[in-house]
């Protein structure tokens, strides 16, 4: 975590970013076009500085994209050139800056643009390279990122976050908005202090969330509190016992074999969040002695049985937005299913039409990602090189959620891939005429070196490819011409090989 100086120094830069934003807009009639990701974080982040320039009257408009790709850059800097727009990134743009600000040699005298991100700068491999520095310096005060104050963006702060506190700097009334900036953590999971805690920065935006009483913080079973118990234990990703998962029929019998009632007066199944103290001392222990019977190692149990869960208290229990993990899924959901305008609404306030709306598509979108998962667990679809696997969406997977499949296998317990390489997910643009990539590798071979921004970036360049990529060391992404994939997959391999013996 970065220390207490960085923080400060953080602090201080969103201050001086306040002051050149109001500065910018007092001066003119400027319209505020705010773009960003439509993952569960970016749309976080949108609705943030949504909700914080229409409490201050502030004219503003909202676009959602899959990737900010040079298409869409040509259109940010034509806005710039006009002095009618005032242009605000989140969730990306640190990638792609020097893009936006074409390679001027006087960046530092930017006009009308904003960016907060988390991810690392444009052509720097990791938070100790000597360029960040340079890039912090050059890019005051209209840019906004972590690692410029030594703060890591992969797991300590989100974009959601970061616009969070640039939206209290502007207006300490902002912080109604804390519990938003971490679901849009929970939704990039950077929750992973143990017992899927959060920490660094993330900390003192959940100490805002909790002294404003919008969020209490519980010891609990990790299961999802909302899906049938059988089902919620069955399709865990975080526990794999032999002959329950995966099977929730098996996962029913075992439930009801040790007292557990699992119908409510109106015959519906009950969920975790129906269980009193009791019952659910009762599964963890039950649950530890099954997994004894087959010889897995206790501790490991243990360690995934119980987590600190997020409840949000101003919301309906049971709901998707009761807990911040759900409502992550539910605002990623939208995001992956061309709804994302859906997980705007929501997460500035709405809870009538745009929620009953993402409620329906969120049951579809569930059954859409476990049948993908299905077909590449079933059909054999995980090839592998010597450093790399990968796999191909065949028509089948969106662009949208191959990054939420290669994630889904990272963090799945089974043996689906293999944790000890990264993994690639290759979804096919044909009206482009090229593959979405999406990178994702286990934090284990992260702290061995393994490092994915750094890797799509230098793959590209020995592919010849002029094509912006990059992201975190554990996640990162760019898309590449059809009739290039194989030369990439192969160059990126070689890369991995080379990261994995430093």
């Amino acid at each position: 975590m970065g220390n207490v100086e960085t923080s400060e120094e953080l602090y201080i830069a969103l201050k001086e970013a306040k002051d050149y934003f109001l500065n910018s807009i007092s001066h003119s009639s400027l319209m505020v076009h705010i773009y960003t990701h439509l993952d569960a974080d970016g749309l976080s982040s949108g609705a943030i500085i949504g909700k914080t320039l229409f409490r201050e009257r502030i004219p503003f408009r909202i676009r959602i994209l899959k990737q900010l790709e040079k298409e869409q850059i040509i259109r940010i800097k034509q806005e710039l050139e006009s002095d009618e727009y005032f242009v605000i990134l989140t969730d990306f743009g640190s990638g792609q800056y020097l893009e936006i600000i074409n390679q001027k040699e006087d960046i530092g005298e930017m006009r009308n643009l904003l960016i907060i991100d988390h991810h690392l700068p444009q052509n720097v491999d990791n938070m100790d390279d000597s360029q960040v520095l340079e890039i912090k310096n050059d890019s005051k005060p209209w840019h906004i990122n972590p690692y410029f104050y030594g703060i890591n963006g992969s797991n300590e702060v989100s974009a959601a976050g970061l616009t969070y506190l640039f939206s209290k700097t502007l207006n300490q009334k902002n912080i109604d908005l804390a519990y938003i900036a971490l679901v849009g953590a929970m939704g990039d999971i950077q929750n992973q202090a143990p017992n899927h805690a959060f920490f660094g920065l993330n900390v003192r935006i959940l100490e805002d969330a909790i002294n404003t009483n919008q969020v209490e913080v519980i010891d609990d079973l990790m299961f999802s509190p909302i899906k049938p118990l059988n089902e919620a234990i069955a399709y865990s990703n975080e526990l794999n016992l032999p002959g329950i998962s995966g099977n929730s029929s098996k996962s029913l019998i075992f439930l009801k074999k040790i007292g557990i009632l699992m119908e409510k007066s109106n015959g519906e199944i009950r969920t975790l969040n129906d269980l009193d103290k009791n019952e659910k001392r009762k599964i963890s222990s039950a649950i530890i002695e099954y997994a004894l019977k087959y010889q897995i190692e206790p501790e490991e149990i243990i360690q995934n049985l119980v987590i600190k869960r997020y409840i949000l208290k101003n919301e309906t229990s049971g709901s998707e937005l009761h807990e911040l993990h759900e409502f992550s899924n539910l605002l990623n959901s939208c995001g992956r299913s061309d709804n994302g305008s859906l997980g705007i609404a929501i997460a500035m306030g709405d809870r009538k039409e745009a929620y009953q709306k993402a409620q329906n598509q969120l049951q579809e979108y569930k059954k859409t990602i476990m049948n993908f998962m299905h077909w590449i667990q079933e059909g054999d679809k995980i090839k592998e090189l010597e450093n790399i696997q990968f796999f191909f969406g065949e028509g089948r997977i969106p662009d949208t959620m191959i990054g939420t499949i290669a994630s889904m296998l990272i963090f799945d317990k089974g043996e689906i891939i293999n944790k000890n390489k990264p993994v690639l997910g290759c979804a096919k643009r044909e009206k482009e005429g090229v593959f979405k990539i999406s990178a994702r590798a286990d934090k284990k071979i992260v702290e061995k070196g393994v490092n994915l921004s750094e890797a799509i970036r230098k793959a590209l360049e020995k592919s010849n490819l002029d094509i912006l990529g990059g992201g975190h060391p554990p996640a990162a992404g760019t898309k590449v011409p059809i009739d290039k994939i194989d030369a990439f997959l192969q160059n990126f391999d070689e890369v991995i090989k080379k990261q994995n013996k430093i």
